[in-house]
């Protein structure tokens, strides 16, 4: 199914896929707060800097929104409510030459998302809980080499109490051209979207490329608005790839 409504003008935003629609999204105000501030004690590197006119900061970035609507398929209605939660710890190097600039380095982020999805129906309505989460540690990232991806601990599920869906991310390493010819990914792995295990297996994958929603066709529809609900949340998104994103904050 492809999604409608993702990209552009978000003022009264709505989506739509397959038969489903969701109401206005009503966001709430975003947060975002910058804090700077000198460390009073220095270690002998920063010190080593300090000879070549390069000061070091502390600075911590937060980021917080939220947004809520309901998703119908015409006979099945959910209530979504979300929240949106980023916060990192940077070390700043300033200098005052023009020509060496400033640059930053991450010691470590947390970025949750979370979100609540109530079924409006007779039967199934267990509300669900919606979890993702992306952490990264500089203590304990084990990358080493230039190219190699920083480690990112990563975990997200959905569950009623009851049952639960485990929310896997997927990424890619090559990207087919409008040509069709078949390209590596610069600067590492991309995400591509995200799969959902439901007693081991899959059924559904979220397209975040194209935009898709992918549901198993065997079914029940109580089912499938849940699946619909998580994968809409998902899409609506304001941080994505969490260690690309962040770089809006330097």
């Amino acid at each position: 199914m492809g999604v409608k409504g993702i990209n552009g003008w978000q003022v009264n935003q709505r989506l739509s896929f397959g038969n489903y629609n969701t109401s206005k999204i009503k966001r709430g105000w975003d947060f975002n707060s910058s804090f700077q501030y000198t460390k009073f004690r220095i270690s002998p590197e920063e010190a080593i800097l300090k000879v070549f006119a390069m000061d070091t900061y502390k600075n911590t970035n937060t980021q917080r929104n939220k947004f809520q609507y309901t998703l119908e398929d015409g006979n099945l209605v959910a209530e979504i409510y979300a929240t949106e939660k980023f916060h990192e710890k940077q070390l700043v190097y300033k200098s005052n030459n023009p020509w060496i600039g400033n640059t930053s380095q991450t010691k470590k982020y947390e970025y949750s998302f979370a979100a609540a999805i109530v079924p409006l129906t007779v039967k199934n309505d267990d509300p669900w809980s919606l979890v993702l989460i992306n952490r990264y540690d500089q203590e304990k990232d084990t990358a080493r080499k230039i190219f190699d991806k920083p480690y990112v601990e990563e975990e997200g599920y959905a569950t009623n109490g009851k049952e639960n869906i485990a929310i896997r991310p997927l990424r890619i390493d090559k990207v087919t051209t409008a040509s069709g010819k078949e390209t590596k990914v610069f600067g590492g792995k991309l995400l591509s979207g995200y799969e959902l295990q439901w007693d081991g297996g899959v059924v559904a994958i979220i397209d975040l490329l194209d935009n898709n929603i992918w549901l198993a066709n065997d079914l029940e529809p109580a089912d499938k608005l849940i699946l619909s609900s998580i994968s809409s949340a998902i899409l609506l998104k304001r941080m994505q790839d969490v260690e690309k994103d962040k770089e809006k904050f330097e």
